[in-house]
């Protein structure tokens, strides 16, 4: 194994398992930052959007915009592709905490502090995976599920899957269905090099990386007559906005700014935000508390060698801070071969040299 690749892999755990941590806490980070106005009781706040705009600065992370499509903020159905963990922050924000976003009730058990604000907001639906029995009644509880949420949209990933293969894993009919029996408006938001910023799949997470967006035209449901043809332009249309994303040179590109939603909790979700914030920070508090005696014992251990462990220790977190703090395009590190014709992206640097796989 080349020497690069050995540095990459053994180096590849702080930021990894620093950013999962950041994730678990982030509840905490973004309310010390103030991008969640938690102690703000009344008048025009949006928590969803605020915590992925602070999720998006404490990472570093910016995000461009491909075309001149907006997103539509009408009440519609959003359909994302899935790429990993980074699709939580970036998804959210270019929805500008519009959405009321479905997910895996297993996603509940990984993250329990940031998804019970979630839950806590109204914007997330959590869902057992697996065949549905009864599809009518699913539906209707998702109708449920909207009616009581502050949000206008509904987001999902109708690839099923997380992938961060170049092209598309097939999409699901399901919520397609839900969709066109509810004449609700579609749009297609593609996303490439969510997965730089983490990957769970390559066990990597990075800092100050870029990902870039597209959102599609809307598709209005109910100037289909049949599902069959709105299926077919659904299809046509992830098939044509993928290209343009995944195929579009940042160079140039303009960041996405949001515009915030006017958008005034009821009292009752305001003053559960408090309650799950405090419960944050004592947490938070207390896990800060033994992770401190687990150090300063585990460190003890080395006696007088104590000062070599910590100097060696400190410098294996700065190499590894920096090697995944450079800019990568992250399809450029992980895919096998590129496309014949594939347009340039920005160059691969250290970070992406340390860990690309040779050629197949």
């Amino acid at each position: 194994m080349p020497v690069p690749r050995i540095v990459a892999k053994a180096t590849r755990w702080p930021t990894f398992l620093g950013s999962i941590l950041l994730l678990f806490w982030s509840v905490v980070c973004v309310a010390l930052s103030y991008h969640i106005k938690w102690l703000k009781l009344r008048g025009k706040r949006n928590d969803v959007l605020g915590w992925a705009a602070g999720m998006k600065w404490w990472i570093r992370c910016r995000v461009l915009k491909v075309g001149s499509q907006d997103l539509y903020r009408e009440k519609c159905v959003y359909l994302f592709n899935h790429r990993s963990w980074g699709d939580f922050i970036v998804d959210q924000y270019v929805t500008e905490g519009r959405s009321l976003f479905m997910s895996r009730m297993a996603v509940l058990f990984v993250f329990p502090t940031f998804i019970s604000a979630l839950t806590v907001l109204k914007s997330i639906i959590l869902f057992k995976r697996g065949a549905i029995a009864d599809k009518e009644k699913f539906n209707a509880w998702i109708d449920e599920q909207r009616a009581n949420s502050p949000q206008s949209g509904l987001s999902v990933y109708p690839e099923g899957h997380r992938s961060t293969k170049r092209d598309s894993l097939p999409l699901k009919r399901g919520m397609l269905y839900y969709a066109f029996s509810r004449k609700l408006p579609v749009q297609i938001v593609i996303g490439a090099n969510k997965e730089a910023i983490i990957s769970e799949k390559h066990l990597t997470a990075r800092l100050g990386q870029t990902a870039v967006v597209g959102y599609s035209e809307p598709i209005m449901t109910a100037e289909y007559a049949d599902f069959d043809a709105f299926w077919a332009k659904v299809q046509e249309t992830w098939d044509r906005q993928w290209q343009t994303v995944f195929g579009a040179a940042w160079e140039g590109l303009p960041e996405l700014e949001p515009v915030e939603p006017d958008t005034e909790y009821p009292l009752s979700i305001t003053g559960r935000m408090v309650l799950v914030v405090i419960a944050n920070l004592l947490l938070f508090c207390c896990a800060c508390w033994l992770t401190f005696h687990f150090w300063t014992w585990l460190f003890a251990l080395f006696g007088p060698l104590q000062p070599a462990a910590l100097a060696l220790s400190a410098t294996y977190l700065a190499l590894a801070l920096w090697i995944y703090s450079q800019p990568v395009n992250a399809l450029q590190v992980h895919a096998k071969k590129l496309r014949p014709g594939q347009p340039a992206q920005p160059a691969v640097d250290m970070a992406a040299l340390l860990e690309t796989k040779k050629a197949s």
